[in-house]
């Protein structure tokens, strides 16, 4: 919601005397006022040039009150700009929502508005009782058109962050056999491999989110990590974006068998977002609101990075280190050794 304040509103909103929530009620407004824009083409006909109301609305076969209202809000909130009864993208619209944009937020902002209108509907109650809704992937798995938009979200952040993983943990000389627990669409496990001739990986997930990729290096095995168990020991064991899934006690149990996974002298990886992280303001308070999105729907949540390293310590792993990804400021790699 790219709203431009003046300095008197921004003073008032931040010393109290003006409604703060009602910039949060109007950044609701704007959310689904863009997956509207997004699901319908919006940004990307403007991308073709300004136009007319009308003439927008015979492009897109939409109806025009409608859509003169949805593009009045839109300008209102930054997303579009109104020059001489023409509409067109504003810079933000044309740099984050555009299909064609290399660094498109759409997808993103589209799998949020679901998660939000759908799944936080009955958060006080949880609250309330204590009790998580936790059916994330069950719901998810009902939804075929927004998991695809989700595993393509998933994809993609593995793909930005894996070469700068592979690079912070180098396998031992030597043949190496390296375990993707949970690791789906192998991403990670595909950036091991390229980097690294003698390795070669087994990818282990539920047979619902487990890829198919044809890397010949690459084993896939679809198992769950929380009740299956692992065949062999490994060099590398991988766990990527994963423990945040889990309640605390289960994580825990899943770090040890991870560790169990492993020959001696060989490596657990965990890959998380933590709760102490190097972020602005807009993306710490993101990652406040994805921790309790996790508790929510799967019982899990951000963790710190001393929970990591008693997870990985208490599976009898020394030689802990951290590394914190330049690439992600939420994002921080964990070592430990057998």
């Amino acid at each position: 919601m790219p709203l431009d304040l003046p300095p008197d509103e921004v003073r008032a909103f931040a010393t109290g005397q003006a409604p703060a929530p009602l910039l949060d009620l109007v950044g609701a407004m704007a959310t689904h006022a863009v997956a509207a824009g997004l699901r319908t083409g919006v940004f990307d006909a403007l991308a073709e040039g300004p136009c007319t109301p009308a003439d927008l609305a015979a492009r897109l076969g939409a109806g025009t009150e409608g859509l003169a209202r949805l593009l009045d809000l839109l300008r209102a909130t930054g997303y579009v700009e109104l020059h001489d009864g023409r509409y067109a993208n504003s810079p933000t619209a044309t740099a984050w929502l555009c299909s064609a944009s290399p660094s498109s937020y759409g997808q993103v902002l589209l799998v949020w508005q679901s998660i939000l209108g759908d799944l936080w509907a009955d958060l006080p109650t949880a609250v309330q009782t204590g009790r998580p809704r936790g059916d994330f992937y069950l719901w998810l798995a009902e939804r075929p058109e927004l998991s695809a938009r989700f595993q393509d979200l998933q994809r993609g952040l593995a793909g930005w962050l894996a070469e700068e993983v592979v690079a912070l943990a180098p396998p031992p000389d030597g043949e190496v056999r390296l375990l993707d627990l949970g690791g789906g669409h192998g991403t990670y496990s595909a950036a091991f491999c390229r980097t690294h001739p003698q390795l070669s990986a087994t990818v282990v997930d539920l047979p619902g989110a487990l890829g198919d990729g044809d890397h010949e290096r690459i084993r896939w095995v679809a198992a769950d990590l929380t009740r299956d168990p692992i065949e062999g020991k490994h060099d590398m064991v991988l766990l990527c974006n994963v423990l945040h899934g889990f309640p605390a006690a289960q994580a825990a149990e899943i770090v040890a068998k991870a560790a169990d996974a492993t020959r001696p002298g060989g490596q657990v990886l965990v890959l998380e977002t933590i709760a102490e992280h190097r972020a602005g303001v807009a993306e710490g308070a993101f990652t406040a609101g994805f921790g309790l999105n996790l508790w929510h729907t799967q019982g899990g949540g951000v963790p710190s990075t001393r929970t990591v390293d008693g997870w990985l310590a208490d599976a009898g792993l020394g030689q802990i280190k951290r590394h914190d990804l330049s690439r992600s400021a939420t994002h921080s790699l964990f070592v430990g050794t057998r």
